[in-house]
Formats: structure tokens, C-alpha cells, sequence
């Protein structure tokens, strides 16, 4: 072993833990799992409780957690939090605490005998409380481990979360299908909760884990029907548990932009509608800090030892060497978190690896979605470590410190760092960085690499830095600092940075010095090929150094690409769709997307689209699509906003028009959509002096554009109601090939040419005359009814606007063959189509009646003339003066048999009674209805019509109405004999 330039090496004090050596430095199963720890079905070394403890280390938040929910189960008669949330990302230490949690209840004893047990005994017992967490119940329930709708030897008969819950509520009870069976009758509501956490009388802790997998799994079509029922219960849990003392929840929930996959929308909907309400009757937790990372990470790699005296000697002297040089060109321009005077305690806090390698990794690398900060840590750090303690063993150099250039590219540390998540598993730039490592800094085995062939000259040109290979070191950190952006979107290290990474007790500066300007030389003068350059936007900035692959924007691009989820495109694209929609003839585009925390049911969606107009609706492609065999929820969907089955109240849906996404398309707009959101990300990291800058805003900007394109070509297809010869369908279509579906214009021009539509001006009144033929009414139409019929009425054509109607009945109105009448019968003649009114139910349209013929006068016999003609100038049938002879009598017209009338061609009658209830009628479906009703009966005794044989009528009439309204209806009462009318006041 070698001796540490001030006395004693971090690896003779520090020991690796066993299974690091043994694993070559992967340390096992860095995963924790809770399901392993609980139903032991893979041996894990942290099943154990004393190993949990011994490597675990007792971190503020940790403790702090854990002894909440301690407190809340383990403390009587103390009012304390009852639900936790944990929502970080992967590798946030979420599974390691609930492991913690388990072995708190599971086996306390040995829990609280260790130095994390005894800090979490502090705080639970805050106040001089005992605590007693030997009766616990745990409910246990891994959302990644369940199935939605299947029955698991685990849950017995529950199939779903509620039922899974009380099966292991009532685990070890006598009677436990029977308890099992009575609470779900009783339904998955607090009132049931509380019942059963009152009966078993014990505390009670439910962990849920891995919630938002369960959540996925609900939004398969399979089992999509399940999500609300689901969400009614975790819903009823977090409000009966705060409610029950000495009963716990704890969920673990990721948010979606912690996870790289994304969520589903409705999955999404139930993690915002549940954080809401853990919220409320608790907290969001967090069990990690930066400030606790290197204490976790050492407690993990390396058995417990006390380290303050060791850490303190190096950190002294590393101060105490610290000369001019050192101090003005390094210390003072690293920035204010990284002084001089802040050196000594930084190295403290993290001993024995540098306070500059934990900054980047903590503060930068962690910042990446995809890199899980405590795991790829650990798996990163085990293998450095190992490296550097078997060197120090075989008697070679190890670093004082371990620091952002010693992490040995040459091993399976490189693979263990580009597998990370750092470069958010962008294939692309794992290749390229894995080429440059090879290249530019150390060959994988060793004995190669740019840098590594650096070392060879500068030690024959006697340049002494106090290591073996500090141009490799440099070389290693300059690539660690180029993997990711940093503040402000910078790129790589500067040069006090790089130099740095050569800092120590026996370095001179002007080595580490000579050092930096050999590798930034050049490939030619064998520094590093893949370096280059970049300033800040203004130039004033320090000048930053990084490795970069080839076509370096197409990197960035692609490294942008892995940070942007499916849903956030279609986000995008949902967004720019709606700015792009132009309604052409309709009203205006109307957009359905479904509610935000409410109900994802079709009839919630549609709700307030219907409506006396025509409508281009607009579907989120984020939920409905059409084709590709992934249609059928749309479809049915559609069938309930159209009316074609239940589920929503619809009385215009003639005149809806829907404009939706094609599925294969939509995949194409999606990605297009993806491409600008990188884009835009890397346009954001660039400096605006950078020679890709102008580059990245052209690709972008061609991007948008084509974006534009690729969503119009997209909303392919339109959906209208017709009526077909079974009853109602949804038609589907599709615009042709340079035409959208977004444009009303477009849309309505193919339904002109489906004849669905007419254009404007194009409305014949003889085609308006057939349609009301041909309808089957029954009766005469009002014109309030008319202009309704092409919003509501698929049989009618949609007409462009309402005047394109007024000016076909104009002319019905004053034809010959149809007339406009008011409610007495008589005749209007409007002067011209704007007297037309569309409102009105006090007139009607109707077949003009044929002219009746005149009759030529019967010839009457003159007395004795056997037959002359009258010669009466007054006409027949009027007394002749003086002649005292009596009128002659007109030729009788033969009887007709009335309606049902026999062979005798006698009628028979039947008498046809309707009650309708006094109800209310401001609703004007129900206004509508009530007037067809009174429409019929006055069709029913029109004088008009003389084929109806009427004989008799009664009528009892109550309307609450406006006072005075009901004035001409009180006139034409009294005007009847027999009828009569009282009017009294009403207070509503």
C-alpha cells in the first residue's frame, strides 16, 4: 500500500462492504423492492432487518418520515398526520423507506435496537409518549404485483382494491370470508372503511405502492370500467383514516414527469384527483436531500467507521497547499458556492469522494429524468471505489480524493455510467460517448485512448503533477462534465473546473496548468480530438471546454428527443390543432377534450355541445381516433353524442358535424410533435453565439411548419348523423387527400356533396315542400318547428344559414300551392321573406286548399209546365213575389259513411281521453312536446278539415303564465257558450 501525500489513505480507514467485492463492484440488488421484503419470493439480503439498519443511514428526512408514521400507529390519544405521499422519481429512495416502514411493524425489537431505530424513536415519542407498535396491522398492497379484475391466491376472492384491502384487513380472523363478504355489501364508502377498522381494534397501516402501474393497468380497455369505482374507494380511504386514530396510509404515486414512460390521461386524472386529497388529510414526503447523498452513498459502499478525523486531516491539507496560484486562478473563479473558505467543510460533508464529483452528480446529472439519483449513484461510485481500493491494495496510486476524474473509464464503470439514465437513454449518444471515451481518453482494458497516450509525453517532457496519469484524470472529468447541461444551459467544464479535478496536497499549479493546455491543444499536438469550445451569448462569459460526437446538434437533438414523453407531444399537438381549426360555414369550432379531475364518461365529454346551429366539433386526438382497428371506444363514444344510444340527451344532433384524428396519422403528428419539442429544448441550450444556433432555430422552425401540415393531414376523417332505413347511424368519412377536417369550409363541401348539405342560395322551395311531404307529420308545422328541422331532423339537409330557409318558405308561402295561416285559419301573405318569422308557433304552414267548383243551378218545373225552367230572377230557392208558391229544394247530396262506419254506412265513435299532469314547461324540450300535444288537438277540430268527424270535446285548461299573457286566450273562452274562466294570482 501507498502512503497518502498527508499520512493515512481513505482506504485504509474506509472497508467496502462484503458484497461489493464479491459482486466486482455491482453491489447486488441496488433495487429495493418492498413486495420481496414482504413475501420474501427472492432471497434479498435487506429482507433482514439488521442488515436494512446497518446500511441504511439515518437521514433527517428519512427519520423523519418514519417516525411520523410511528407516532401516528404506535402513540395513543396524540393527534398526528395520517396520510403520506411519496411522489419522487425513480431511485428517490420511496421503495427503501417503505422497506424501512416494514421492518418498523414486522419486527420492531430489532428495529429500534439500531442507531436508525433509536433516532426514529426520538421523534416518535416527541413529548415523553410510549410507543408500542407491536399490534400493527399492515394492508400491503403493490400496484405493480396486482391485476385489475383478477383474483390473486394473495387477496382470496378480491378482485379489486377495496376487496384486496379487506382481505387483509381481516387476515388471521376466525370468521374471514365472512367479514370479508358483509363490508363489501356494504360498499366501498368511509362509512364501511371506518366500520372496519373500528371491528378489528387494532392499528392499522395501509401501504399502497406503485399506485400509478396499478392506475395503467385500469386504463386498459379491459378494464377501463373499473377506474371510477377504484378511485371512489382510495378516495373514501384517505378521508377514513384521517378520521380513525392509530390508522396510517401511505401511497406511493410518481408524478409523470418523474416517469419516462408518461401516463395515460385518465390515469393522470386519478393521480391529480388523489394527490389532491392525500394532500388535504396529510403530506407529500420526501426521503432523500443532496445534503444527506454522500452520507447515504458512503454508508451503502463501505462498512460503518468513524471518518471526521480522517476527513478532517485531508480536507486541512488540501487547504494548507492551496498556494497564490491556486487560490486566484482556480478557487476564486469557480464560483461562490466553491470558495476557498468553503473547502475544508465541503470535502467533510462528503469524505472520501470530492465535493466536486458529488456537486455534479447531486445538482447536475440528477436533473435528468431518467438517471435515478441513489441508485445509478451507488452503482457508478461501487465500481470506482473498487478500482481505486484495489490499486491502493496492489501498492499503486489511488486519488486522496475521490473526484470527477477518477472514475475508471477503462472498467465497467464506463457502462455503469452511460447506462445511468444520464444521457436519458439516448442510444445515439451512448455510442458516440462510448466511442470518444475509447478514442479521446483510455481504451476499454487500458493502453490506449488520447489522453492516456498524453501522460507518455508529458512525463517524458518532465512535467510532474504529483500523479501518474493527470491527463487521463483531466481528460475523465472533462467527459463527466460534458455528458449533460448544466446551469443555464452551459456546456461542459471551464478551466479552473478542469483544473480542479488535479487538485490535491502535492500538485503544483503550474503543472496542472501545463497539463490543461496539452489536452486543449489539438489532435495534432495529441490533445483531445473530440473537444470544442463555447462562450457564453455575450462573449463575456468563461470559456467552456467539452467533449462532444460527431454531428454534434443531431446529439443534442436526439438526447432532447428521450426527455419528451408521447403525451407531451400529443399535448402539443392537441394545442396547435385547436389554433389551427377555422370554422368556414359552421357557428364556430367547438372542442371536446375530456374533463379535467371529473367524469371521462362520453355524455361528461359532450356535455353543453348540443345546440340549435350547425357545429364542427373538434375531438382531442389524445382520446378519440379513428381506424387501425383501435376505434371501438371512439365509436361507441360517438353513438352516445349523436343519440344513437343511450346516455345523452341530444336534440340537435343533425346538425353536428365531428372532426377527428385518423390513428395512423396521428402517430406521424404525434412524433412530428416530439421532433419540435427537442428542437425547442435544444435551441433553449445553445448560446445565441453558438456557430448551430442559427442551424437549430432552421430545423426548428422547418419542423413547426411541417408540424402544421402533419396535424391537418391527421384530422382526416368527419363523422354526421344520418337516418338509415334500421333508425339512426354515425356516418363516417373521410376528406380527400389537401383537405382537413380542422377547416369547416372543407368539411362542408363534402357534405354538400353527400347531399347532406346545401350551399348557400341553394336551398330550392320545392325540395323544402317534398321534405315536409314526405315527412309523415301528420300535421301542419309552425315555422319555429321548420326552422328547426335541419338541426334536428337527419332526414333534413343542413343549410349554411337560417335565412337560406326563410327565403324557400317565403315562396312556399306565397305559391300555389302551399299558404301561411295564423292560429284562427285565416291566410298570411307576408310581402317578402323577412316577414317570415322563425320563432313563431301562432302560425302554420300548409297546403293551399283546392278552389271549390261553383255548381250550375238546379232547373226547377214552372207550375203546369211539367218541367219548364224557374224563371225567379232572384234565383233559386228564393220566394217568388206573391205567388204563395214554396221554394224549390236543391239536390240532396248522398250520405258518406263516417270514419269506421259499417256496410249500412253508419259511423261508430269512440271517445279518446288524455290527462296531462299540471307540470312545469320552461324547459323547451318539454315546451315543445306540450305544444305538439295542443298542435294534434287543434288539427284534430280544424273546420278545414271536414274528413274528421269530431263530435264532441271537453277541455280543462290551467296555465300559469306572465299576467296578461293569457288575455286573447280568456277572449276566445268567453266568446264560447258553456265555457267558463276564473284567473287568480300565483306567487312563485
Amino acid at each position: 500500500m501507498t502512503a497518502s501525500a498527508y499520512g493515512i489513505h481513505w482506504a485504509d480507514v474506509l472497508t467496502l462492504r462484503e458484497e461489493v467485492r464479491l459482486t466486482d463492484g455491482s453491489v447486488g440488488e441496488l433495487q429495493m423492492s418492498l413486495a420481496k421484503a414482504v413475501y420474501q419470493t427472492v432471497p434479498v439480503l435487506y429482507a433482514k432487518c439488521a442488515y436494512y439498519t446497518d446500511i441504511t443511514q439515518p437521514t433527517p428526512l428519512l427519520v423523519g418520515f418514519l417516525g411520523r408514521v410511528a407516532r401516528r400507529l404506535g402513540v395513543q390519544a396524540v393527534e398526528a398526520q395520517a396520510c403520506f405521499h411519496l411522489d419522487q422519481g425513480m431511485g428517490g429512495g420511496k421503495s427503501h423507506a417503505l422497506v424501512g416502514i416494514w421492518h418498523m411493524i414486522n419486527n420492531p425489537d430489532a428495529f429500534f435496537a439500531s442507531d436508525l431505530g433509536r433516532a426514529v424513536a426520538t421523534e416518535a415519542t416527541a413529548g415523553g409518549h410510549a410507543l408500542d407498535l407491536s399490534e400493527v396491522v399492515p394492508v400491503v398492497l403493490i400496484g405493480d404485483s396486482m391485476s385489475p379484475g383478477k383474483t390473486d391466491p394473495r387477496f382470496g376472492p378480491a378482485t379489486d382494491l377495496f376487496g384486496r384491502f379487506l382481505w387483509l384487513l381481516f387476515d388471521g380472523h376466525s370468521d374471514r370470508m365472512g367479514r370479508w363478504k358483509h363490508y363489501i355489501d356494504l360498499g366501498a364508502n368511509k362509512t364501511t372503511l371506518q366500520a372496519a377498522f373500528a371491528e378489528v381494534a387494532r392499528p392499522v397501516l395501509v401501504v399502497i405502492d406503485e399506485l400509478m402501474d396499478y392506475a395503467m393497468a385500469l386504463t386498459d380497455q379491459t378494464a377501463i370500467g373499473g377506474l371510477p369505482g377504484e378511485q371512489a374507494f382510495l378516495n373514501a380511504l384517505t378521508d377514513a383514516v384521517d378520521d380513525q386514530p392509530q390508522v396510517a396510509l401511505v401511497v406511493v404515486m410518481i408524478r409523470s414527469d418523474e416517469d419516462q414512460a408518461g401516463y395515460h390521461p385518465a390515469a393522470e386524472e386519478m393521480r391529480e384527483y388523489l394527490a389532491a386529497r392525500l394532500q388535504r388529510n396529510g403530506e407529500t414526503v420526501t426521503v432523500t436531500d443532496p445534503n444527506d447523498f454522500a452520507q447515504i452513498i458512503r454508508r451503502r459502499l463501505f462498512a460503518r467507521a468513524d471518518v471526521d478525523t480522517a476527513a478532517r486531516t485531508v480536507a486541512d491539507a488540501y487547504v494548507t497547499a492551496v498556494d497564490d496560484a491556486w487560490a486566484t486562478e482556480v478557487y476564486r473563479k469557480l464560483g461562490s458556492g466553491r470558495t476557498l473558505a468553503r473547502l475544508a467543510d465541503r470535502i467533510v460533508e462528503t469524505y472520501p469522494f470530492h465535493p466536486d464529483l458529488f456537486e455534479l452528480v447531486s445538482k447536475e446529472w440528477s436533473k435528468v429524468q431518467a438517471f435515478q439519483r441513489v441508485r445509478s449513484t451507488v452503482a457508478i461510485f461501487a465500481r470506482t471505489v473498487l478500482h481505486c481500493v484495489t490499486q491502493h491494495e496492489a501498492g499503486l496510486w489511488a486519488p486522496d480524493l475521490v473526484g470527477p476524474g477518477d472514475i475508471p473509464l477503462h472498467t465497467d464503470a464506463l457502462e455503469a455510467l452511460l447506462s445511468s439514465g444520464v444521457l436519458a437513454g439516448n442510444d445515439r449518444a451512448i455510442q458516440g460517448y462510448r466511442a470518444v471515451a475509447n478514442t479521446d481518453v483510455v481504451r476499454s482494458g487500458g493502453g490506449g485512448g488520447n489522453a492516456f497516450n498524453l501522460d507518455a509525453t508529458l512525463a517524458a517532457n518532465g512535467v510532474a503533477a504529483g500523479q501518474p496519469a493527470p491527463a487521463l484524470r483531466m481528460a475523465t472529468a472533462c467527459f463527466a462534465y460534458s455528458l449533460v447541461p448544466r446551469a443555464q444551459a452551459a456546456r461542459g467544464a471551464t478551466k479552473p473546473e478542469l483544473i480542479a479535478a488535479l487538485a490535491g496536497p502535492a500538485v503544483p499549479y503550474a503543472a496542472a496548468e501545463e497539463v490543461f493546455n496539452a489536452l486543449v491543444a489539438g489532435p495534432v499536438q495529441g490533445g483531445l480530438g473530440a473537444l470544442e469550445r463555447t462562450r457564453t451569448a455575450n462573449g463575456k462569459g468563461a470559456e467552456r471546454f467539452y467533449l462532444s460526437i460527431k454531428q454534434t446538434l443531431n446529439m443534442y437533438h436526439a438526447n432532447a428527443m428521450t426527455m419528451v414523453s408521447n403525451d407531451l407531444a400529443l399535448n402539443r399537438v392537441w394545442k396547435r390543432a385547436q389554433q389551427l381549426a377555422s370554422k368556414g360555414p359552421f357557428s364556430g369550432p367547438h372542442f371536446v377534450e375530456p374533463p379535467v379531475g371529473g367524469s371521462t364518461a362520453a355524455a361528461a365529454c359532450f356535455a353543453g355541445v348540443d345546440g340549435q346551429e350547425n357545429r364542427l366539433v373538434v375531438l382531442d386526438p389524445r382520446r378519440w381516433t379513428l381506424l387501425n382497428g383501435k376505434d371501438t371506444a371512439t365509436r361507441a363514444d360517438l353513438d352516445v353524442a349523436f343519440g344513437v344510444t343511450p346516455g345523452l340527451t341530444t336534440t340537435y344532433a343533425a346538425s353536428m358535424v365531428v372532426a377527428l384524428v385518423n390513428t395512423q396519422r396521428r402517430g406521424r403528428a404525434r412524433d412530428r410533435a416530439k421532433d419540435l419539442l427537442a428542437w425547442e429544448i435544444v435551441v433553449g441550450q445553445l448560446d445565441t453565439a453558438d456557430e448551430e444556433y442559427l442551424e437549430a432555430c432552421s430545423r426548428r422552425d422547418d419542423v413547426r411548419s411541417k408540424l402544421d401540415n402533419d396535424i391537418k393531414w391527421a384530422y382526416q376523417h368527419y363523422a354526421y348523423l344520418l337516418r338509415a332505413t334500421n333508425g339512426l347511424a354515425v356516418q363516417y368519412k373521410a376528406v380527400p387527400d389537401g383537405k382537413t377536417a380542422l377547416a369547416g369550409q372543407d368539411v362542408w363541401n363534402e357534405l354538400v356533396a353527400a347531399s347532406r348539405a346545401v350551399t348557400a342560395g341553394a336551398l330550392a322551395p320545392e325540395y323544402v315542400g317534398q321534405l315536409i311531404t314526405t315527412g309523415s307529420f301528420g300535421r301542419d308545422l309552425t315555422p319555429k318547428e321548420l326552422f328547426a328541422l335541419p338541426y334536428s331532423n337527419p332526414t333534413w339537409p343542413m343549410i349554411a344559414t337560417v335565412e337560406n330557409l326563410r327565403q324557400a318558405l317565403f315562396h312556399l308561402a306565397t305559391s300555389s300551392e302551399w299558404m301561411l295561416a295564423d292560429s284562427d285559419g285565416n291566410e298570411i301573405r307576408p310581402a317578402g321573406p323577412g316577414q317570415i318569422q322563425p320563432a313563431s308557433m301562432q302560425q302554420l304552414l300548409r297546403p293551399r286548399p283546392a278552389p271549390v267548383p261553383e255548381q250550375a243551378p238546379v232547373p226547377t218545373p214552372s207550375p203546369g209546365s211539367g218541367g219548364a225552367p224557374d224563371t225567379n230572377p232572384a234565383g233559386p230557392g228564393t220566394p217568388t213575389g206573391g205567388s204563395g208558391q214554396a221554394p224549390p229544394q236543391a239536390t240532396p247530396i248522398p250520405s258518406q259513411p263516417g270514419p269506421g262506419g259499417g256496410p249500412s254506412g253508419e259511423a261508430t265513435y269512440e271517445v279518446t281521453k288524455v290527462r296531462l299532469p299540471l307540470s312545469s314547461i320552461t324547459d323547451d324540450s318539454k315546451r315543445e312536446g306540450v305544444w305538439g300535444l295542443i298542435r294534434e288537438l287543434a288539427s284534430l277540430i280544424d273546420p278545414a278539415r271536414m274528413s274528421v268527424d269530431i263530435q264532441m270535446v271537453g277541455l280543462d285548461i290551467t296555465v300559469t303564465a306572465w299576467s296578461g299573457d293569457t288575455h286573447q286566450l280568456l277572449a276566445k273562452a268567453e266568446s264560447l257558450p258553456g265555457v267558463t274562466v276564473a284567473v287568480e294570482d300565483e306567487d312563485i
